[in-house]
């Protein structure tokens, strides 16, 4: 496999929904302390569902794109959907990742559930912890 799938290529360098949403419903932050990677996705709920999402990450190139990936496939899907979403579905939707990589499908599915488990709870804000905020 080479060390980047053409989808993670292809959103690292041209990453979609990028920066915080101001007006976001809900937030949702994820940082992996061993490797300093770090996701925050800001969205706009509608109907229960997201109507639009933007991101915020650091770290690995890999990471990035995760991000950036997340929400295309965020956008529009149900919060109880949004919910169950695992590791093995974002490694997925990213081309496949390298085993050296894995720690960031997981990052991708914790910060996923986490958005869907903050709206759910009421949690509106969730940045306490992301540098510069």
């Amino acid at each position: 496999m080479p060390r980047f799938s053409p989808m993670v290529v292809d959103h690292f360098t041209n990453p979609r929904n990028s920066g915080r949403l101001t007006q976001a419903d809900v937030t949702a932050f994820i940082g992996n302390p061993v490797c300093g990677d770090q996701i925050l996705l800001s969205a706009l709920i509608r109907d229960e569902a997201i109507s639009q999402i933007g991101f915020e990450a650091y770290g690995c190139s890999a990471s990035l794109a995760v991000a950036s990936i997340l929400t295309e496939r965020l956008t529009g899907m149900p919060v109880e959907t949004i919910a169950t979403i695992e590791a093995t579905q974002v490694a997925e939707w990213s081309g496949g990742l390298s085993p050296e990589q894995q720690h960031v499908a997981a990052l991708g599915a914790d910060v996923a559930q986490r958005l869907a488990n903050n709206y759910r709870n009421g949690i509106h804000e969730d940045v306490s912890t992301v540098p510069g905020s």
